[in-house]
């Protein structure tokens, strides 16, 4: 199929196979596909709604030309790598929950890049609190070895992505190219818990987990519109386990918490966004924490640590009142 066929197809309405959508995205890789092509492929796409198969193809091409680590790591790794885009403008939960993880002994390879819909990206914010994301390879290899937590910067690990960029940022809408970086951490994780912008989007990324065989994952949408675990609303969520999907809700009332105020929680501005992360791990019993605690729990479940979330809840409000996470984070920084 030469990538115009892919493209008429799309335009006839008709989905295309995984095979078919990976061998147009790995054209788009290498620069072989025009912008006027591209930005048709991703128009059409869009408008037909993209199926999980076409984000699978699309996820195996961006995989393959991704960098690939020159270390084998001797254990389980996890992401915490959300689609971002959801439009709510909280502070960085997903990362403050990365960092939380990693001080209770999860392994985990942040994958990332600047703002999406935030005021400040996965990027922005660890820049912010002092550490560097824009490293070498080596160094950041080396980081998870060392520390049991790294961060993948998305450009510097995807630099085939070069070629989409100037036709992303033209068309300005949302593609399937918002959807596979999730899923296209170069380090392959087999655990990965992805925060959605739609809820429609939970069934299509767990079947694409699915696919790509991971161990355990969790794809969540709360009910009042964030791309993670919400503290004020049920949160839903597809769960994989040993190949087998399943749906779930967890309703924060369980918890028994009161007195929760939003703006510790949304952003204002990403001084502000700053300001609550440095609560957070200053062991300040803002609503942002509990939020963070209640993320960094549903990881906890995804690895296996815990029978629940409400569990692992409990062990994250732990570690970040007691300044367990506070002290790793000062460590992790001290060893960049």
């Amino acid at each position: 199929m030469e990538p115009r066929a892919a493209v008429l197809k799309l335009i006839d309405r008709k989905h295309l196979s995984a095979e078919e959508a990976e061998f147009f995205m790995n054209h788009v890789m290498k620069g072989e596909v025009s912008e006027v092509l591209l930005s048709s492929f991703l128009t059409a796409m869009r408008a037909n709604g993209e199926s999980a198969d076409e984000v699978l193809g699309c996820t195996l091409a961006l995989r393959k030309n991704a960098l690939r680590p020159k270390t084998v790591f001797p254990f389980d790794l996890l992401d915490t790598c959300g689609t971002g885009g959801d439009g709510q403008g909280t502070l960085n939960i997903s990362t403050l929950s990365a960092i939380t993880l990693a001080s209770l002994g999860i392994k985990v390879a942040k994958h990332g890049n600047r703002s999406v819909s935030s005021h400040t990206g996965s990027s922005d914010i660890l820049t912010r609190l002092g550490y560097q994301t824009e490293t070498t390879q080596e160094e950041v290899e080396a980081h998870l070895i060392d520390c049991g937590f790294t961060f993948l910067f998305a450009p510097m690990w995807h630099p085939s992505m070069k070629y989409a960029g100037p036709v992303r940022k033209e068309l300005g809408f949302r593609t399937v190219f918002n959807m596979i970086g999730p899923l296209s951490n170069p380090f392959s994780p087999q655990f990965q818990m992805i925060g959605v912008y739609q809820p429609e989007l939970m069934e299509l990324f767990i079947k694409v987990l699915q696919s790509l065989g991971l161990k355990r994952a969790l794809v969540c949408h709360s009910r009042d519109g964030l791309d993670e675990f919400s503290i004020f609303q049920i949160t839903d969520y597809t769960f994989l386990e040993n190949g087998i999907i399943s749906r779930h809700s967890f309703d924060p009332k369980i918890l028994e918490l009161s007195s929760l105020k939003r703006e510790e929680v949304y952003a204002s501005s990403s001084d502000h966004a700053e300001d609550l992360a440095r609560k957070v791990l200053n062991s300040e019993p803002i609503a942002g924490t509990h939020a963070v605690a209640l993320n960094t729990g549903a990881g906890l479940f995804v690895m296996g640590k815990t029978e629940s979330i409400e569990q692992g809840y409990k062990i994250a409000w732990e570690a970040l009142l007691s300044g367990k996470t506070k002290k790793y984070f000062e460590d992790l920084i001290s060893k960049a």
